[in-house]
């Protein structure tokens, strides 16, 4: 292939996946932080009640890492989590998507809360259902099963006209009817638009259902991601890896260190 060609090649390959992208308005990595990495953007704000959640590392996808631990109780004031305000954030509009990396340490035979946005008046919410499957209460559960002590990718669309999608670990699980997840469902509840992650409803009906896990990832986009996007979400970070110029530094002061070393080990060094 002619170098141009494959040059223009190479430039449309870049152009298609940069269509197919996707940018997230707020990501949260939990590198022994709540902080979220773009500038401007809230962090999260801890569900502790009891006092026993933070940080640990542990091994997500083969690598090590901090991840956030959240450790509660059945008993609704005493459920752990995290929220964050959206409003400064989404679009006056239910069109969004939140894709989230984390584990549910154990199986309590119960809905066990993903994420909702009722400010936690409401049941309404994404779950892992009894069933182990994913489910937007009250609606259908997908075919995959969540297994517990292990990370999963879980992903929620919402497309701003009732309709919700879900994947597992980049496989589609469900697209419903719903208003479960718009935030326009709980105007008065929640005028700060917020989104609460593990920590289930302190009102209405199905409380006592609670969840303890560890969560390395999670990202929020302003727009509903298609299937295709879903696909192509990468992983957490990875451990930085040095860049040529740093790997050269690194070997220069490893000859240094030797050079100095065989000299003091000769005599009269």
């Amino acid at each position: 292939m002619h170098p141009f060609v494959r040059a223009a090649a190479a430039a449309g390959f870049a152009l298609a996946s940069a269509a197919h992208s996707a940018t997230p308005v707020a990501t949260w990595h939990f590198d022994n932080s709540l902080a979220a990495a773009e500038a401007g953007v809230p962090a999260l704000t801890a569900i502790d009640p009891l006092g026993r959640s933070g940080f640990v590392m542990d091994t997500v996808f083969g690598e090590s890492r901090w991840v956030y631990r959240f450790d509660g109780n059945r008993t609704p004031a005493e459920q752990a989590g995290l929220y964050v305000s959206t409003a400064a954030l989404l679009d006056n509009n239910d069109a969004y998507s939140v894709d989230l990396v984390f584990q549910f340490e154990a199986d309590q035979s119960s809905w066990e809360n993903i994420l909702g946005v009722s400010n936690r008046q409401s049941d309404n919410a994404f779950y892992v259902a009894p069933s182990n499957k994913l489910q937007v209460w009250p609606m259908s559960t997908g075919p995959s099963t969540f297994t517990f002590g292990e990370y999963h990718r879980a992903t929620l669309t919402n497309k701003g006209n009732n309709r919700v999608t879900a994947y597992l670990d980049g496989v589609f699980q469900f697209d419903l009817e719903t208003t479960s997840m718009n935030f326009s469902a709980y105007a008065s509840e929640n005028p700060a638009r917020l989104i609460h992650f593990f920590a289930d409803n302190v009102a209405g009906g199905g409380q006592q259902e609670y969840a303890n896990g560890r969560v390395a990832l999670i990202r929020l986009y302003d727009v509903e991601l298609t299937a295709t996007q879903v696909g192509d979400l990468p992983l957490p970070p990875q451990p930085a890896i040095p860049e040529p110029r740093t790997w050269a530094l690194m070997l220069a002061g490893a000859a240094v260190v030797g050079v100095v070393t065989r000299r003091r080990s000769l005599p009269g060094g």
